[in-house]
């Protein structure tokens, strides 16, 4: 209920940059497919998202990269440390490729269960059209020599 308040904010509509402290709630799935709403706020440039020790699962992940469609958005921070986030999360966010705007990107793992298989698709956001700076954070994940390569 309070994820779907917060996302209420995409009626803003000259909402220019957002920046959505999370961090230690007990914000679960169900709570992050609400926030992925905010995708539908029109001016959205610049999120900053920190879900840092959340229970945000797989799930979770999967429905934040509806984010992709914000017509307007060119940054975009997941704070995404010490969460359920594993192989199948990371994956699913690699479709951030295809936001067309999307020139910043940082995804925060950090003590996540993210795997090989994981670091690897989220080697595909190279091909993001606008990219420019991409910072990945997989410390204290399970990434070994494969993930890395």
């Amino acid at each position: 209920a309070v994820a779907q308040a917060l996302a209420a904010v995409k009626e803003a509509v000259n909402l220019h940059t957002l920046h959505l402290n999370l961090e230690s709630t007990s914000l679960e799935d169900a709570g992050a497919k609400a926030l992925a709403a905010i995708k539908e706020a029109p001016k959205l440039q610049t999120l900053h998202l920190n879900l840092t020790g959340t229970n945000l699962g797989d799930s979770g992940a999967q429905a934040l990269v509806s984010l992709k469609e914000a017509p307007s958005l060119h940054t975009l921070h997941l704070h995404l440390l010490r969460t359920k986030v594993g192989d199948a999360g990371a994956e699913a966010l690699a479709a951030l490729k295809e936001a067309p705007k999307l020139h910043t990107v940082y995804l925060d793992f950090d003590g996540t269960i993210v795997g090989d298989a994981g670091a690897e698709a989220l080697a595909a956001l190279k091909e993001t059209p606008k990219l420019h700076t991409l910072r990945l954070n997989l410390r204290n994940t399970s990434v070994g020599d494969a993930g890395a390569e």
